[in-house]
């Protein structure tokens, strides 16, 4: 079931995390690394209550933060609209809960979310070597926006937005 996260929840949230960035990592994608995110990164989620898990018996096994905010240089993306729209980021499952929607859960849940703030479409990015996030993204109907890169040795980001009816 997905509910608002709370303090007691991010040793549970940062264990999902832990996990995720090793297999990440395994992977060849290194967005996620040992220093992002952050306890600190969710600790602000929570405080807007933004935070969100997945719990299931007592055991957390994903968390996802549905924002009012974008990423820094989400003004200067090319979105098809660029009024209200939430940001989905920080999206985790554990990888022994893999395969069972959670992910696509967390999606579905995020558009009940945003029709609640009145908004009109959903973000998210992720880097270019992340291709299970972007099959994620597709497959819960988001489409390409534009490819970006930071600096010049930074990875690029893929942006994803889905339009809401």
């Amino acid at each position: 079931m997905i509910q608002l996260a709370t303090e007691k929840d991010l040793e549970g949230i940062m264990l999902v995390v832990k996990s995720v960035v090793k297999m990440m990592n395994e992977q060849g994608s290194f967005q996620w690394n040992d220093t992002y995110p952050l306890v600190t990164d969710y600790q602000k989620d929570l405080r807007r209550e933004e935070l969100y898990i997945y719990k299931e018996s007592e055991l957390i096994l994903g968390v996802c933060t549905i924002s009012k905010r974008g990423h820094e240089e989400y003004d200067e993306i090319a979105w098809s609209q660029h009024d209200h729209a939430l940001t989905v980021k920080r999206l985790a499952v554990d990888p022994n809960a893999r395969g069972k929607g959670l992910a696509d859960n967390f999606f579905q849940f995020a558009e009940k979310v945003a029709k609640k703030h009145n908004a009109n479409h959903l973000t998210t990015d992720t880097y270019a070597e992340n291709q299970y996030a972007q099959k994620l993204f597709k497959r819960n109907g988001f489409r390409f926006v534009q490819a970006r890169r930071e600096e010049k040795e930074a990875a690029e980001l893929y942006y994803f937005e889905k339009a809401l009816k």
